[in-house]
């Protein structure tokens, strides 16, 4: 059997081997070992018939909702139709757009349509059978149907008067119906400042989202992660989980190399098996931090701190292996979960007169709301690559320190200093700045500037208060 993907994920044309002599033809047109050699794993549990006597006759487009979705597999068994779908998986990024393929006696082609996708074809010839497989029972309570003419959805039937029936006629438009489907995102780290705000973002928005942490599962173990992506079966994947200890990066490298290296291994591993993309949350610490301009996203890498060439290997990882993946870069993280900046800055305040803050070391605060639109954005497109995901502006450490001041309205003195009279065990660039050239050549909105970001972090803890 040939087995032909199309650009939407899942959906796929299938072609069994026929053998013919002078008195006919035989096909196997399902046979499950040999499906499930092909990644097809579906349980078929009824097999349905249609039979349409008129030329132009069209039937749909029609679905099931949740729980009671369908997995279909069509054939034209008799005449000639051309069978459509439509996506409607909020979150892919193939959403609202169709798909059409013309299915006969004569090609003996199908069409392997997954759950989350709606349904129709138009009799090309008179006396038209169809036969289709499915995996679940038809449940009226969750039958439903598109008009076939919605102008969101501008399907080009190249009919214009079709035969309808009494349900097709009076079906929904698209922004009417209940269709409540998406793709699945696993997210990596949920419990972290990133994670937590990047599983927010995709249920905010209707987006089926799971969020893991080290006690589902532990990705430094190839197995064990492997077996876990594998039973969610994810469409991506955010890797947002990582060491990111810096200065205790330095004495605890077998940790960190594992976490952020071969942890990112094995994800992975897991997205290339499931077909899955993968999102990979990276540094600018990748960077030598050398010079005053922006560093741009195909800037040769060369970390100063063990942290950073961690991150740097996890991005070689990604690369190599993946075909479809998000590299995206981000510096100087805040958000409600876990200790930041922000938040290091207020507590000194509330204990200390004065505070010292380096002045050297430039970069852009970002607020991890505004990243996690990014990613939501971001996965919604094929526009892979490598992305600077930070928030508009620059500044320096003490710039930052005295804008918490100024907003919190803080009376705290904070003096400038040079990152010589703080030595840290892990040496930090000072040129921290990215460049956002590639969200801008793709037409991804930019970040909101960061004072502006930090603002509405500000009045976020306070009503949490």
């Amino acid at each position: 059997m040939k087995v032909t993907k199309t650009r939407f994920k899942g959906l796929l044309i299938i072609e069994t081997d026929v053998y013919g002599d002078h008195r006919g033809w035989f096909t196997e047109s399902y046979t499950k070992n040999k499906f499930v050699e092909q990644g097809i794993d579906i349980d078929f549990i009824q097999d349905n018939q249609s039979y349409s006597s008129q030329k132009g006759t069209l039937r749909g487009i029609h679905f099931q909702t949740n729980p009671k979705a369908q997995t279909k597999m069509i054939r034209c068994t008799k005449g000639t139709i051309i069978d459509t779908v439509v996506d409607l998986r909020k979150g892919s990024d193939t959403y609202k757009q169709w798909f059409s393929i013309e299915l006969s006696e004569e090609n003996k082609k199908q069409l392997l349509i997954p759950k989350g996708f709606g349904h129709a074809f138009l009799t090309m010839t008179d006396n038209v059978e169809v036969q289709y497989k499915v995996d679940e029972y038809y449940s009226k309570e969750h039958d439903r149907s598109i008009k076939y003419n919605d102008p969101e959805l501008n399907i080009q039937w190249g009919h214009k008067h079709p035969i309808l029936s009494d349900k097709d006629l009076r079906a929904s438009l698209f922004d009417e119906c209940d269709a409540n489907f998406s793709i699945k995102v696993l997210v990596t780290g949920a419990n972290g400042q990133l994670g937590y705000d990047v599983v927010q973002k995709f249920s905010s928005i209707g987006i089926e989202c799971i969020g893991v942490s080290r006690h589902d599962f532990d990705i430094t173990d190839e197995q064990q992660t492997l077996e876990y992506i594998t039973s969610i079966k994810p469409d991506v994947i955010v890797h947002c989980a990582a060491y990111t200890s810096v200065d205790e990066a330095e004495e605890d490298r077998k940790t960190c190399y594992a976490v952020n290296v071969e942890g990112t291994r094995n994800l992975a591993i897991a997205s290339k098996k499931n077909d899955a993309k993968m999102v990979y949350i990276s540094s600018d610490y990748v960077f030598n931090g050398e010079g005053t301009e922006p560093h741009s996203e195909d800037k040769p890498t060369y970390a100063v701190n063990y942290y950073g060439y961690t991150k740097e290997k996890g991005e070689e990882v990604v690369k190599e292996r993946l075909d479809k993946y998000f590299i995206v870069r981000t510096s100087w993280l805040y958000g409600r979960n876990g200790k930041n900046f922000v938040k290091t800055m207020m507590k000194l305040a509330a204990n200390k007169d004065e505070i010292s803050v380096v002045n050297d070391q430039i970069g852009a605060p970002t607020y991890t709301k505004d990243l996690a639109a990014l990613i939501c954005d971001l996965i919604q497109t094929k526009h892979y690559g490598i992305y600077h995901g930070v928030n508009e502006g620059y500044c320096s450490w003490y710039e930052f320190a005295l804008e918490i001041m100024k907003r919190e309205e803080i009376s705290v003195k904070v003096n400038p200093i040079p990152s010589v009279n703080y030595p840290t065990r892990a040496k930090r660039p000072y040129n921290s700045k990215l460049s956002k050239q590639n969200l801008i050549n793709n037409g991804f909105s930019l970040l909101p500037d960061w004072k502006l970001a930090l603002e509405r972090y500000l009045n976020s803890e306070r009503e949490n208060k």
